[in-house]
């Protein structure tokens, strides 16, 4: 049986942060894996966060094929974050709806529903006092903080 070669691609990327961003935070553990590690762990990572953008570019997949490479994605980065956090010991993140759901029939609700706490702290959230005070800029260059989408969207 006669084996068919593929093609193969590369890819050369040469990533030269400043020290101190969190991009040399991440030069600096991935220049402390092997270098095998290295390539899976960035391959995995490009198709989870780009194979979508990459199959919409190329025009060679359908809008059906377009939304289950999304759903994939997305998947694999939920899992990823799963993992992470699971790997680090850190809890997951509760949200807390801000406006009142509307009831099923037959269902009833308080009509005094609980104030909403910070679950970092348990308090109650004091982001009338001080809206800007508590919440953190983004660490990652070129990312919108939600500072930014308050401005955009309006602070509730």
């Amino acid at each position: 049986m006669t084996r068919v070669r593929r093609k193969r691609l590369s890819l050369s990327l040469r990533l030269q942060p400043y020290e101190g961003d969190p991009m040399a935070e991440v030069v600096d553990y991935l220049n402390s894996l092997p270098k095998d590690e290295v390539n899976r762990k960035v391959a995995d990572i490009l198709v989870a966060a780009l194979l979508p953008y990459a199959r919409y570019h190329s025009g060679k997949y359908t809008q059906e094929q377009l939304r289950f490479a999304c759903w994939e994605a997305q998947d694999s980065l939920n899992k990823h974050g799963s993992n992470m956090r699971l790997a680090l010991g850190v809890e997951q993140p509760q949200f807390v709806l801000q406006n009142q759901v509307m009831p099923q029939s037959g269902v009833m609700v308080n009509p005094n529903p609980p104030t909403h706490h910070n679950s970092a702290t348990n308090q109650p959230d004091t982001e009338a006092d001080a809206p800007d005070s508590k919440r953190p800029t983004t660490l990652i260059p070129g990312q919108v903080s939600s500072l930014d989408l308050n401005t955009i969207f309006g602070v509730d």
